[in-house]
């Protein structure tokens, strides 16, 4: 095995290594939460009005010893990290942003250095290990796609629990409370969420906001303007829920409607992006010599290989693209 080889090896193993105690060490070292911690989680409006009553039980306690926040903040940039941060709470992914970069690194580095060991072809294991780092990202859209269409498909239903409620003679927030209760999640961990935010002090308006950016949803905003225009003008509040949870599945059914029609179209695209894909592997392990030309240089054919090889997935990504924007149809 070439030296580079070797050294590249050791690196990765070593470096993998590293992050795995790392990430051990501080899983161990973190403390639990404290009151203050938990109500800033919770809210950053109610923290405010409550750091004069915690008392003694607001005293600093040790910090990790390494905050894999700041780190890859002062790496990727704070906004990255905040956006991050909030694709991880709408995906319901249960980790922090640091320990998921941890993850992501961790991934990076075992994948090029099993790729490398197995193949010794430092492009190829860095081409590898460039996929791996970019695989969250339709790993984490998949997961929000999810979680806030089973959250749309919930809501309607939702708003008839707390319109029944009110009826009885409950209150708004008594038949967020029954409703959340009665229903699963996502729906009811974000409706007891927007509670545990209003009983610490927050405007409901502003724990609706909050939950927006938990869940972004067009008929999530419907129920918020609805809500507030009923607070600001008055009027029955039952009868508005109720009218508001028809509406809701009428646009549901309509998004039925179309995705029936639009799914030729997109199983039309798909068939046709993963074609080349499909072929180009039959004849690769057929003949693999006959198709490594378009991923290696030669003096003979220099760069042609590559330039053609690149213009083909460009292609093929703008005709998905194309494809999945003309099936798009907002309601």
């Amino acid at each position: 095995m070439p030296l580079l080889t070797t050294v590249l090896l050791a690196f990765c193993f070593v470096g993998a290594g590293v992050l795995a105690v790392l990430a051990h060490i501080q899983k161990q070292s973190a403390p639990a939460l404290d009151l203050k911690e938990k109500l800033k989680n919770l809210t950053q409006e109610a923290q405010q009005g409550l750091l004069g009553e915690l008392g003694e039980i607001d005293k600093p306690r040790a910090k990790p010893s390494f905050d894999y926040r700041k780190f890859f903040g002062t790496i990727t940039g704070q906004v990255y990290i905040e956006k991050l941060d909030r694709t991880l709470a709408q995906s319901d992914v249960p980790m922090k942003v640091g320990e998921f970069l941890m993850l992501r690194v961790l991934l990076v580095v075992v994948a090029f250095g099993i790729v490398q060991f197995l193949t010794a072809n430092f492009a190829m294991a860095l081409g590898i290990a460039a996929v791996v780092s970019i695989l969250h990202i339709p790993f984490l859209a998949l997961k929000r796609s999810m979680r806030i269409n089973k959250f749309v498909l919930q809501l309607a239903e939702f708003l008839v629990l707390i319109t029944n409620s009110l009826r009885a003679g409950q209150t708004f927030l008594q038949g967020v409370d029954i409703a959340s209760r009665e229903s699963p999640n996502p729906i009811g961990m974000e409706f007891r969420q927007l509670l545990k935010e209003t009983n610490l002090g927050v405007p409901v308006e502003q724990a609706f906001d909050n939950m927006l950016l938990r869940i972004p949803s067009e008929d999530l905003k419907i129920v918020m303007s609805a809500f507030s225009i009923q607070r600001q003008v008055g009027g029955n509040l039952a009868d508005i829920m109720e009218q508001v949870a028809a509406m809701i599945r009428q646009r549901i059914q309509i998004q039925g409607q179309i995705k029936v029609l639009t799914t030729q179209g997109k199983l039309s695209g798909a068939i046709v992006g993963l074609l080349p894909v499909g072929l180009g592997t039959v004849i690769t392990m057929m003949n693999y010599k006959y198709m490594a030309r378009l991923w290696t240089i030669t003096p003979e054919t220099g760069m042609a290989g590559p330039l053609m090889l690149g213009i083909g997935i460009f292609m093929e990504l703008l005709g998905c693209f194309v494809i999945y924007k003309i099936c798009d149809i907002e309601v």
